[in-house]
């Protein structure tokens, strides 16, 4: 009798808890039944066009114990938005069934395979189709609990394609993106990958983090921290509306290889930049760049200019120079780029100060002052005539004009420095050796009848024949 007491003892918690286990059981039956249909399938792709703004298509799901899957999900936006199309394949959601207890559904994760997210510039349009999808009452089953949630969607892959307004494109490839719903706003989180840009194609960014936050009124880049390849850091931060109106971004780089920004000048300019610049776009393309830049480290190499200066003053330290002060500010739009005060110093050698403008294709076109330390000028002779008697700051300066493009820019000054240090110097031993004769009563070939030329070389000849001729004469 008490052995049947004990047992009917048990029955007391054994009963409620089987009832309990039967309740969830048939909770999950009809759960899986009612999320493999269509209305569950009809009211996830409506929150996903309400969130998204676009309109969202999901392939049919398929319940694989707590949890669930599906083929694809697919959103296309309009000319109202700047989101213009996501791709995304292998979806998987996975659920957290003690939750059902406490009376809410909760998804502890939502990941996807990989995901190709297309952005562009806003336009003009109308939406009708996305406005009557999100408009329409979403209806959850009575037994259903009542509150819905989702703790975290990532993919394992993710390009974003964001087109720029009058054509070109940056593009996030290969990333690994985490978003979590906080509220009416989604917080997303992106880790490695990298960044290509169209305008510089050989520019190679790595992705460090981006961290943005997605809402109704747009996107907000709260930070992104971005390495280049060949060292220096990048990071960016703005917000980027909606509605359509003005997207801001800034940027901070540091460390930043010269040649990283412009492989045509590799073995030609060695350092590295900083700075900051900001950036303002809308419907009608950029509206304004601005920021300004500074060098570090700069040693300059192989430029014709300086090249020439080595030769005259049999200084070698001309063909490898170290600039020590090097900054300029820049401003322009969508066609051109204008770099003003630019300045580049060699303490004690020389100095260039002025203005350049670079056109949208590297065009390249500018007006530049060289000034050169007396002590220089002191050494070269016949200098200055040819440069002219411009001195202050503790420079002799002359002008040079630079044009071409970035990838094979042109100046002025070499040429010039070349033909007139040529001529200068071919009148003078043309002089010396007309005396010479004269002094030595030589009659016969003058050297005011001497071939002219620009060429040293060919000076050299005519110069070397008539020294022989001497020699013949005072043997």
């Amino acid at each position: 009798m008490a052995k049947s007491r004990y047992r009917f003892r048990h029955l007391y918690w054994i009963v409620p808890l089987s009832l309990v286990l039967i309740m969830l059981a048939i909770v999950l039956v009809l759960l899986a039944h009612w999320l493999e249909g269509e209305e569950f399938r009809s009211l996830v792709e409506q929150k996903a066009t309400e969130r998204l703004h676009a309109k969202a298509e999901l392939a049919p799901i398929h319940w694989a114990w707590v949890g669930l899957t599906s083929g694809s999900l697919r959103a296309l936006g309009s000319a109202e938005t700047a989101m213009k199309k996501i791709e995304s394949i292998g979806l998987h959601a996975k659920f957290h069934p003690a939750a059902l207890l406490q009376g809410h559904l909760v998804v502890e994760e939502i990941t996807l395979e990989r995901i190709e997210v297309h952005l562009g510039p806003v336009k003009e349009g109308n939406n009708e189709v996305v406005a009557e999808i999100s408009s329409q009452p979403s209806i959850l089953p009575k037994w259903l609990p009542a509150q819905f949630v989702i703790e975290r969607i990532q993919s394992c892959s993710t390009d974003v394609l964001i087109e720029q307004p009058k054509g070109g494109s940056f593009d996030i490839l290969g990333t690994r993106l985490e978003s979590v719903p906080e509220g009416d706003q989604i917080r997303f989180e992106a880790h490695g990958g990298r960044l290509v840009s169209e305008r510089f194609p050989d520019l190679k960014i790595g992705i460090d983090t981006i961290r943005c936050r997605l809402s109704h009124t747009g996107l907000d880049l709260t930070g992104a921290d971005l390495s280049i390849q060949n060292g220096g850091t990048l990071r960016l931060a703005g917000n980027f509306p909606s509605n359509g109106s003005e997207s801001r971004l800034k940027g901070h780089w540091e460390k930043v290889e010269l040649t990283s920004l412009l492989p045509a000048l590799e073995g030609k300019v060695l350092g590295s930049l900083e700075g900051q610049g900001e950036a303002a776009w809308g419907r009608d393309g950029i509206h304004a760049i601005s920021g300004n830049v500074s060098a570090h480290d700069v040693t300059l190499s192989q430029i014709p200019a300086l090249e020439k200066l080595a030769l005259f003053t049999a200084m070698d330290q001309f063909r490898h120079l170290p600039i020590q002060e090097a900054h300029a500010t820049f401003s322009g739009d969508v066609n051109k780029t204008t770099w003003s005060k630019v300045v580049l110093e060699s303490k004690g050698l020389l100095k260039l100060i002025g203005d350049a403008e670079v056109g949208r294709e590297g065009s390249l076109m500018g007006s530049f002052q060289v000034g050169i330390t007396k002590r220089i000028v002191d050494m070269i002779p016949f200098a200055r005539e040819v440069l002219g008697l411009n001195e202050h700051d503790g420079y002799i300066w002359t002008p040079m004009i630079i044009g071409g493009s970035l990838s094979h820019p042109t100046e002025d000054l070499s040429p010039r420095l070349a033909t007139l240090f040529t001529t200068r110097a071919e009148g003078v031993v043309k002089e010396g050796i007309q005396d010479g004769m004269k002094l030595l009563g030589i009659k016969g070939q003058t050297a005011t009848n001497m071939p002219s030329t620009n060429a040293v070389k060919t000076l050299e000849q005519e110069a070397g024949k008539i020294l022989d001729t001497l020699g013949g004469f005072l043997k």
